[in-house]
């Protein structure tokens, strides 16, 4: 996982300052404080999930969209026709 820290350009300002200082307290400090904010954007980020009562509606809607699809070839779901063009 990735975690990205924005800093306002006062922050990174300072981070520049405190690092060319070698002031361990000081970009700490700011580095503390950008993890914070990092910290309570994850905890509040919600990730949408559909209901359990509205998934068979979709899985539905799916299977009704792809009803008029053509059926594939035993050919072309067998691993040769799925790597022919891999030959």
């Amino acid at each position: 996982m990735t975690i990205t820290l924005k800093l306002s350009s006062d922050q990174e300002c300072r981070l520049r300052a405190g690092a060319a200082q070698h002031d361990a307290q000081a970009v700490r400090e700011i580095l503390l404080q950008a993890v914070d904010s990092a910290v309570e954007g994850l905890l509040t980020t919600t990730v949408q999930r559909p209901q359990a009562k509205t998934l068979p509606a979709l899985l539905d809607k799916i299977a009704t969209e792809l009803r008029d699809a053509p059926v594939l070839s035993e050919h072309a779901v067998s691993r040769a026709g799925i790597y022919a063009d891999h030959l």
